[in-house]
């Protein structure tokens, strides 16, 4: 492969740092997968985690009812006590 795919355009450098980052770089090396698919994936990726991320910043005013309810979990603060600790009779 030269410096740069005429397909995809990106340099090996960009592409093994892509590959590095799917965890896919080994199969990258092995030509399980072409460069052009890692370049896609990992721009998937990127742009997956980035509307992630914008979703995330969204004020809690903007959540649909549903979503608000459904992100309440009962929490159980106090942990069960083990019998041996609970009653002097069962320290021998």
């Amino acid at each position: 492969m030269t410096d740069k795919c005429s397909k995809c355009g990106r340099t090996q450098s960009q592409i093994t740092s892509d590959a590095k980052s799917l965890g896919l770089l080994r199969e990258f090396q092995t030509d399980v997968y072409t460069c052009c698919q890692i370049v896609a994936w990992a721009d998937e990726q990127s742009s997956v985690w980035f509307e992630a991320t914008e979703e995330d910043n969204r004020p809690v005013t903007e959540l649909y009812s549903s979503e608000i309810e459904g992100a309440l979990v009962p929490v159980h603060l106090r942990r069960r006590q083990v019998p041996w600790y609970r009653s002097p009779k069962f320290i021998r």
